[in-house]
């Protein structure tokens, strides 16, 4: 039987040195030429596991047996995998930037013909031309020149006042009783009240979000490589690339916007509460309810995925 690379990233033996009878077990995500170890988010320790250490995505590699059963993956969705992960790690740029890039890149993709024989080659060569829009400021430039739109946004942060999220995994302290209370309200905004929500959320975000995360910026990092590594990014059965981009955006938004309502009474953030909200938030993309839920969240966007993806990045 042919052999396959196994891909274990160091979170995962952490997780099994830290916890060596752990109560979730780690899984395998398997495709015909490859297996990703990975955790799910929905517990606190695996969470802690993949966002707590700037080490955390160091590679272990072995070779594994393959499993003929397993589903194939595209030479062109493996390409575009490995192409994603490499634009949102370039050094020296913002998590706004780096979603920006892969925006950019993504879009460029999609206009290509699927038939050309030089596909692979182009896709893989695209990272390097990001780097160097980036570092010569094109990217920059770009991304400053959007047009400041607020028409997903805004219903976005009353839409997450109707999320089934599970507050028992927010770990114990005051902001786990008024917290929940101050984001059902969210749900019963007016027009004028969702415009006031996102200028001060925006405000909060910019003032003291920021700050939180100074001291600790691979959180950010460590979750959107996740992201990308765990969900095979951007492949899915049903939903084209440019959904798929721009929910992995609006998640970041909805997520920053869970952190700013944390902020809002001037609270403080320490690592076990900001764990504990990514938590949370993981555990409702796991949910039952999340399919309906995230329905109801495409129907706010726009006829433009991307530029309703954009308009959610803070410029």
């Amino acid at each position: 039987m042919s052999q396959i690379e196994c891909y274990e990233p160091e979170f995962v033996r952490q997780y099994l040195k830290k916890h060596p009878q752990p109560v979730r077990s780690p899984l395998s995500i398997s495709w015909q030429h490859e297996s990703r170890r990975s955790l799910l988010l929905d517990d606190y320790d695996c969470c802690d596991a993949v966002l707590g250490s700037p080490e955390a995505f160091a590679l272990n590699v072995k070779m594994i047996e393959a499993d003929p059963a397993t589903s194939p993956l595209s030479p062109v969705m493996g390409a575009l995998n490995q192409a994603t992960l490499d634009v949102v790690t370039l050094p020296g740029l913002s998590i706004d930037l780096r979603l920006y890039a892969l925006g950019v890149m993504l879009s460029f993709v999609q206009k290509l013909p699927d038939d050309r024989p030089d596909l692979l080659r182009i896709i893989a060569s695209l990272p390097a031309q990001m780097a160097h829009y980036a570092a010569e400021g094109t990217l920059t430039r770009l991304y400053q020149q959007l047009p400041p739109l607020n028409t997903l946004s805004r219903p976005l942060i009353s839409q997450l006042g109707r999320l089934s999220l599970d507050w028992d995994k927010l770990t114990d302290c005051t902001r786990k009783f008024s917290l929940p209370l101050q984001i059902s309200l969210l749900g019963l905004q007016d027009k004028n009240s969702e415009a006031l929500m996102q200028q001060q959320l925006a405000e909060v975000w910019e003032t003291q979000g920021q700050a939180t995360f100074a001291d600790r910026p691979w959180i950010w990092t460590n979750y959107l490589v996740y992201r990308l590594y765990h969900d095979t990014f951007p492949q899915h059965d049903t939903l084209s690339v440019t959904t798929c981009y721009l929910q992995l955006v609006s998640d970041i938004f909805l997520l920053r916007s869970l952190f700013s309502l944390w902020l809002m009474d001037d609270s403080t953030l320490t690592h076990e509460q900001i764990i504990s909200l990514f938590c949370v938030f993981e555990s409702w993309r796991h949910a039952p309810a999340c399919a309906t839920e995230r329905a109801a969240l495409r129907q706010l966007t726009q006829e433009d995925e991307l530029l309703s993806a954009f308009s959610l990045l803070i410029r």
